[in-house]
This record gives C-alpha cells, structure tokens and sequence, in this order.
C-alpha cells in the first residue's frame, strides 16, 4: 500500500512556483480538490501525491503556451 504524502498549499505553490491565488483560482474551477482537515475550530487544506502531479502537469502545460482548460483535459488523459 502506498503511503499518501499531504502537502499544504504553501508547500504546492512554493514547489509548482505558483501564486496561492492562482492554486484557489483552480480549485474554484473544479480542477483539484484538496482533502479538508479540521483541527479544532480550523480547517486546513491538504493535497495528495496524486494531486500535486495533476497540478504539476498542468502548471507544465501552461507555461508551454496551452490555456487553462487545453491543460486540464491533457492533464486528465495522461493520467
């Protein structure tokens, strides 16, 4: 069984060098759906391995000149 690494949204966006903005921004779409903790009265976000390739992918995408929507369906039939 693979042992599932969460990482923050502070931790994807400084590896993916994206804007915390830009991460909600595709959440928002439908995109990604990170796994929300509750620790007490907080609420943390957290992604998988799994999402973080997805989201890697896509970030390689559009800095190769696709739009948003042309990265996600690459995205989603590479995996």
């Amino acid at each position: 069984m693979m042992n599932t690494m969460w990482l923050s949204s502070s931790d994807v966006t400084r590896q993916l060098k994206i804007s915390l903005r830009q991460l909600y921004y595709w959440e928002l779409k439908g995109i990604i759906k990170p796994r929300l903790i509750t620790l007490g009265s907080r609420e943390f976000k957290r992604y998988s391995n799994r999402d973080f390739k997805v989201l890697s992918q896509i970030k390689d995408f559009l800095d190769e000149g696709y739009t948003l929507n042309s990265a996600v369906r690459r995205a989603q039939t590479k995996n």
